[in-house]
């Protein structure tokens, strides 16, 4: 029987996210530099989730256009992620601007952010875990794993990433791998029964191939964690000033509930554990917050705090319920 779960307080990791308000320009001139870099690949012509031809773009975005794909309804960026591109932006000299982020507030993530998502996982599962982790970034799931008593092994393509996860893990390791070696590990690995890609499928180069080698593997259960095309793409389609966290960077397509339900039933995997959480309210309130022009920002931040920000998990809630939201976690089993 499905398990499905709804929703989060942002009231908990509001701390975590203080570095999305505080350094707003300069995550967003980042971001527009990467966007430069990534409109200078090869134009993309099959869909990233169903390899449907691309259709007309919809959407312009931080100078970024974007279609939505009239078979599986997935979000693609015009152009390919392609290896250079991949690499460039997670295992090059680039790759150590991600490292700042994660470092942050790193027992606060684990506790707030990723203990939630073993304890999910777990409640799914509902059997003895050994899991293989790819793409860990800077080992919070790894290290969540470990405190909940879980065995994991991880692999991660960014050395310095890879050095921040090690000096805070005491009995998992994280592995420094290129990501074409973690695909490998998938294949051969004959101990773990779930493997889990906390976002990381949307970074893939070609993520049709890993879920196609998953289904050829030992392993049993897959679980990922995605962004998703929601009312934050809208609002950053609006607010030019302000850093666009679901659609740049790195994120260049995004699922939809449509071509996840599509990716399962393509792939005969059966979604056992769904759960539907985003940030597109708290989006709205950064982005308000941040393109005021008010004369008291004392008082705005008061008035806004007081008309939205009161209510703002009941709010999400609404499109959380609705499957409309920026996020969800998900959790397949082979049939």
């Amino acid at each position: 029987m499905k398990i499905t779960k709804y929703s989060k307080s942002y009231n908990n990791v509001l701390k975590i996210k203080k570095n999305f308000y505080e350094d707003n320009f300069s995550n967003l001139n980042n971001s527009l530099k990467i966007n430069k870099k990534y409109s200078q690949q090869p134009k993309r012509k099959f869909c990233k989730n169903c390899s449907n031809n691309i259709q007309k773009p919809v959407l312009l975005n931080f100078k970024i256009k974007y279609s939505i794909c009239n078979k599986c309804g997935h979000l693609n960026g015009m152009y390919e992620d392609s290896k250079k591109f991949v690499n460039w932006l997670y295992s090059s000299s680039e790759g150590s601007n991600y490292k700042k982020n994660y470092s942050n507030f790193f027992d606060d993530r684990v506790k707030n952010i990723y203990i939630p998502k073993v304890k999910f996982l777990i409640r799914v599962i509902k059997k003895k875990i050994n899991l293989i982790d790819i793409g860990s970034g800077a080992g919070h799931f790894i290290r969540a794993l470990e405190l909940l008593k879980i065995q994991a092994k991880g692999y991660e393509p960014n050395k310095s990433l890879t050095n921040l996860a090690n000096s805070k893990l005491r009995k998992n390791i994280l592995r420094h791998v290129s990501m074409e070696e973690a695909y490998k590990l998938v294949s051969i690995d004959n101990e773990s029964n779930v493997v889990s890609l906390i976002g990381v499928l949307e970074h893939l180069n070609k993520p049709i191939e890993f879920i196609k080698l998953f289904v050829k593997s030992n392993i049993k259960y897959l679980y990922i964690s995605v962004p998703l095309f929601s009312l934050s793409v809208l609002l950053e389609n609006s607010f030019s000033n302000i850093y666009p966290r679901q659609l740049s960077g790195g994120h260049t397509h995004l699922y939809t509930k449509e071509s996840l339900y599509y990716l399962a039933k393509k792939n005969n995997l059966e979604i056992i554990g769904e759960w539907w959480f985003g940030t597109d309210f708290p989006d709205l309130y950064r982005s308000l917050l941040i393109s005021s022009k008010s004369l008291n920002k004392k008082l705005y931040s008061e008035l806004l705090n007081k008309n939205l920000f009161s209510v703002i998990n009941k709010l999400q809630n609404i499109l959380d319920k609705n499957k409309i939201c920026s996020e969800v976690h998900i959790i397949f089993k082979k049939k």
